[in-house]
């Protein structure tokens, strides 16, 4: 369909389910839903890239200074949690953002709302906002547009490493975490999830549950299908089951959180990979 439009009918229910204060009649479609980029990513610029800093509040400080933004009482970012050390949400204003303020909804789609009308249950509310720290800036950080230029592929003797360890799997361990895997997957974008942006939320499923039961036997598997970049959510299984030297945790002061959630979980193929040398 073509942008901006207005919601589907079907959206309208699933928005007015979530957010009863949400006028859907008015709302207007600005982005099409999608799951590589959400809600803290929109308001920096960027459309490639899930980013989650952390859920406190001194974790989006650290995430929105790396982009020139600081805490203010009135500013173009309004971050939302429940608390300060369970943060939810970010949207912003501004000449190119709509009337009022934009947001892109989780994994759903990108809308113009006003500012109370995702006040409730899901985002909690307001707890801060967030301006510019100098006036004229470039709109992203040089670090974030040197990553985005490099080429994050894996080359044939990383595909071939991971291929002979995934061989040395029984074939009933390969086909049981394949359907597993898959009905985990299903739940990363579903209806409960949909809206959330925190990838941890994923691992309170049943699902999730049911496939941490194989073990770490599983790693190689989940760190091949970190290979596709789409996968970026399967970190929080692999972080689950790896041992601390295998999980890449990255600080939200650390200019590497602009990477996202896919640079992590790039990074953390990278490093299981070493560890056969």
């Amino acid at each position: 369909m073509a942008l901006p439009r207005k919601l589907t009918a079907t959206e309208k229910i699933t928005f007015l389910n979530d957010f009863p204060l949400l006028d859907v009649d008015f709302t207007i479609v600005t982005g099409e839903p999608t799951g590589s980029y959400n809600c803290i990513s929109w308001t920096v610029g960027v459309t490639n890239v899930w980013h989650w800093p952390g859920s406190l509040l001194s974790d989006f400080d650290n995430f929105y200074s790396q982009f020139n933004l600081i805490r203010k009482t009135k500013g173009s970012v309004a971050a939302w949690g429940h608390a300060s050390n369970n943060m939810t949400h970010g949207c912003i204003s501004g000449p190119t953002h709509g009337p009022c303020w934009e947001s892109k909804c989780g994994s759903l789609a990108k809308i113009e709302h006003c500012l109370n009308e995702l006040n409730g249950p899901v985002y909690g509310h307001v707890i801060t906002y967030y301006g510019k720290k100098i006036r004229y800036y470039p709109r992203l950080p040089k670090y974030y547009t040197r990553y985005m230029r490099r080429t994050r592929r894996f080359n044939k003797i990383e595909t071939d490493r991971i291929d002979s360890v995934r061989k040395q799997l029984p074939k009933q361990t390969i086909s049981q975490f394949e359907t597993k895997f898959k009905a985990w997957k299903k739940t990363w974008f579903s209806a409960e999830f949909a809206l959330d942006s925190n990838p941890y939320s994923r691992t309170k499923t049943a699902e999730f549950k049911d496939l941490m039961k194989m073990g770490k036997a599983i790693l190689p598997l989940l760190a091949h299908k970190m290979m596709d970049e789409s996968n970026f959510m399967a970190l929080t299984a692999f972080e689950k089951l790896a041992s601390k030297k295998l999980v890449i945790r990255i600080d939200s002061k650390d200019e590497k959180v602009q990477e996202g959630e896919q640079g992590r979980a790039y990074r953390t193929v990278k490093n299981y990979l070493e560890s056969f040398k």
